[in-house]
């Protein structure tokens, strides 16, 4: 019998759980995972309080107890799991969608990373940059061509639901 997991989903400064959060999250769950949603503090959404909701999310569970951990995060969400599985020294695998510049020195071989992904017109961080950065450090990562920073396409519920299935379906 395997021992308990755990995945938490890290969302991007819109606070919500978008789809391919959701459904990044839902990977782990389907395989018997616990979920752990981090909302942003209802007071704002600046990078520092959602840093510090976070590490407190995250200090109130015991790691020892779980046998894999995952921190599946979008966007500005990439950036505070990096930090905090580094600070609180958490042996956590990373999903990182749609990672930003300061995710970068994160982004390494030795770092558990599961995929980085992001979109070809992605306006925050130039695809060439995360293939190339992500080929030197010998990580895996995919880029969906034709989509933006989202990750979606404005009224194409058909080719959103593709852009889901063609990244999810990278995850192992």
């Amino acid at each position: 019998m395997m021992g308990k997991s755990i995945v938490f989903s890290f969302p991007g400064k819109r606070g919500e759980e978008i789809p391919l959060l959701y459904f990044g999250a839902k990977h782990y769950v389907d395989k018997g995972y616990e979920k752990v949603y981090i909302r942003h503090p209802a007071s704002g959404n600046g990078l520092e309080e959602v840093y510090e909701n976070a590490k407190a999310i995250l200090r109130s569970y015991d790691f020892s107890e779980y046998e894999e951990s995952v921190f599946v995060g979008k966007s500005m969400g990439t950036v505070v799991a990096c930090k905090l599985k580094a600070e609180l020294q958490i042996d956590a695998s990373l999903v990182l969608f749609t990672p930003l510049k300061d995710t970068l020195p994160y982004i390494k071989s030795d770092n558990r990373i599961v995929l980085a992904a992001a979109g070809d017109n992605d306006r925050f961080l130039e695809w060439e940059v995360l293939r190339d950065h992500c080929e030197r450090e010998n990580v895996p990562y995919y880029i969906e061509p034709g989509v933006g920073h989202a990750m979606e396409v404005k009224d194409d519920l058909a080719k959103n639901l593709q852009v889901i299935s063609n990244v999810i379906g990278q995850l192992k």
